[in-house]
């Protein structure tokens, strides 16, 4: 077998990633905290202040986090064992045809969401601090589009364009974040902190751990997309845990800590208000430029799988998927971002449930008992709406863990209560490895 090379644009989107090509882990982990150092992390922690305490928004931030990672963890073991991303390792669980139209769709439309979001942020970021800072009045729409556009075109280099673009945005962010604590905690700010009292109870402990879960449950579900660059399930463990717990906490309580001292949660507002707009307005742009690009990657390879096409046109297809991110995200769709999050964990979360309990549990954790699935496999597609309605329906706990804990249960059942369905090869679904 010969080893196929991506070059400088990334050419592999479904084939086995070879061994030629895997990665150190921190190239992953950067990945991983590109995703977390981003507006949208510090958006959340300033939505959060509208019923918690900073104490509590760390409390919940750990107990979300370690949910995500556990969960990027164990996706992301796949993603190392078999070589493929996550579109391909669902074919055991979900079916070929499952997988190309419910589970691609359904993770391409949450990765395109999150770019129109992420662009949101930015146009408005770069559009209110370029008129409040230097007089040039640029219409959101325009900044939008414009960022949409470059952050897509980082994605159709692929792999290797996150990885160096994060090696630049990762460390600049962490130099902000750390510049506007220090002016936080300096002067009246911290006394500030110490004395809030959240004015309202609209957001709840456990709603608050949702809306962590929903910030990254798509990017834990589709973490194969990177983690087949890894060489053993070690490196998958760091790369998580190093890229998202403690930096996802950190960026969490600063979020709250700025919105509380600017007194607003628009994340212009708050830079200007902490004396820092042109460092604030990169930091903006280079944290969600990684996310972003990283959304349009996946949705790209989403699609990819839909409409069965080749690798060669992965550039292309990420780009589109771009642009229609870009799209959506000039229609302002921020202001459902609380609405979005929740709903994310609840109907993306038991896709991880039954891929997990078919890779772990019924396959053992052997990738020599992993094999794709003809057609449909129905158990699977049950138990992915059953863990759906759980989350829907019942009224305790954790929303986006019980439609994963559901799922697998009822993928356990399904499966030993259902005929067995006949297994194929990457070849006989088109996804050719280069002999």
């Amino acid at each position: 077998m010969t080893e196929k090379k991506s070059g400088a644009i990334e050419r592999i989107a479904l084939t086995p990633v070879p061994a030629s090509e895997r990665q150190h882990w921190i190239s992953v982990t950067l990945i991983q905290a590109g995703f977390m150092i981003s507006a949208t992390s510090l958006w959340t922690g300033s939505i959060m202040i509208d019923g918690l305490s900073l104490a509590q928004i760390v409390i919940a931030g750990i107990i979300g986090y370690v949910i995500v990672v556990a969960i990027c963890w164990a996706q992301g073991i796949m993603g190392s064992d078999l070589g493929v991303p996550s579109i391909v390792v669902a074919t055991s669980s979900f079916g070929d045809r499952g997988s190309q139209f419910i589970v691609s769709i359904a993770d391409s439309i949450c990765c395109i969401g999150w770019f129109g979001i992420n662009a949101n942020i930015c146009g408005e970021a770069f559009s209110g601090l370029m008129g409040e800072c230097f007089g040039i009045d640029i219409p959101v729409k325009v900044s939008i589009i414009v960022w949409g556009i470059i952050m897509v075109t980082t994605a159709a280099i692929g792999f290797n364009g996150l990885k160096y673009l994060n090696m630049i945005a990762v460390p600049i962010m962490c130099v902000v974040t750390i510049i506007g604590v220090f002016i936080v905690l300096s002067g009246n700010g911290f006394e500030t902190l110490t004395s809030f009292v959240p004015a309202t109870n609209n957001v709840t402990f456990i709603g608050g751990i949702d809306m962590v879960i929903g910030g990254f449950i798509v990017g834990a579900v589709l973490s194969a997309d990177y983690t087949r660059y890894q060489r053993t399930r070690n490196d998958v463990l760091k790369s998580s845990f190093l890229g998202i717990l403690p930096i996802g906490v950190i960026l969490l309580w600063a979020g709250a800590a700025f919105a509380i001292v600017a007194g607003s949660e628009d994340l212009t507002v708050i830079f200007i208000g902490l004396g820092i707009p042109v460092l604030g307005l990169l930091s903006l742009i280079l944290s969600t430029w990684p996310a972003n690009s990283a959304n349009a990657y996946s949705a790209g390879l989403g699609f990819i799988k839909v409409f069965r096409c080749d690798d060669k046109y992965r550039v292309i297809i990420t780009f589109i998927s771009g642009l229609i991110g870009t799209i959506v995200g000039s229609f302002e769709i921020i202001y459902y971002f609380e609405e979005f999050l929740t709903y994310l964990g609840v109907v993306i979360a038991p896709f991880a449930g039954v891929m997990l309990v078919d890779y772990f549990i019924i396959g053992k954790g052997d990738p020599g008992k992993w094999a794709p699935t003809k057609g449909v496999n129905w158990a699977g597609m049950i138990a992915l709406a059953i863990g759906v309605v759980a989350g829907f329906v019942i009224p305790y706990g954790i929303v986006s863990v019980n439609g994963v804990i559901v799922a697998g249960i009822a993928t356990i059942i399904l499966r030993k209560v259902m005929p067995a369905q006949q297994t194929t090869t990457l070849e006989d679904i088109h996804i050719t490895i280069d002999e």
